[in-house]
């Protein structure tokens, strides 16, 4: 099983201009390959979600399936504006990895939850391995009920 070692961010733009179009920046990802992940050179699929934090942290509540895994905040104070995602497929061939992601968002959107002042910029990471566990929700449907 893969640890993330750290996750850190690159080439942040000291000034956000409103409306603007994309900004480019790279998110740094340390990883540590268990030894058994090595032999079997096991793939993972590595999710980077960026999100604008307002307040407390919001606790991620991860549904995990490979390529398309999703998370659901739970929200403990203001609601944390979600930004974008990129997605990394990663073999396991040496004990520590450092993924160099490039992105590009676009930073300088506003809407009601925006600050008009600063953003303060987190990476969420979690990673997948190609055997493992998936998980994903029906649907939704609907059935009349009769009286």
């Amino acid at each position: 099983m893969a640890k993330i070692l750290s996750v850190g961010l690159l080439s942040i733009p000291e000034v956000i201009i409103i409306n603007d179009n994309h900004n480019d920046f790279t998110v740094v990802t340390e990883i540590e390959f268990h030894d058994l992940d090595i032999q079997f050179k096991m793939e993972y699929c590595l999710h980077l979600f960026v999100y604008d934090i307002h307040g407390e942290v919001d606790a991620p509540l991860v549904i995990p399936n490979w390529d398309e895994s999703k998370v659901f905040p739970i929200v403990t104070d203001r609601k944390d504006e979600y930004l974008g995602f990129q997605v990394e497929y990663i073999s396991a061939l040496n004990k520590i990895e450092t993924i160099k992601t490039s992105m590009r968002l676009q930073l300088g959107r506003l809407d009601d939850t925006s600050s008009h002042y600063s953003k303060k910029l987190e990476v969420f990471a979690t990673i997948e391995p190609a055997i493992g566990r998936a998980s994903k929700w029906s649907e939704p449907f609907e059935s009349k009920i009769e009286f």
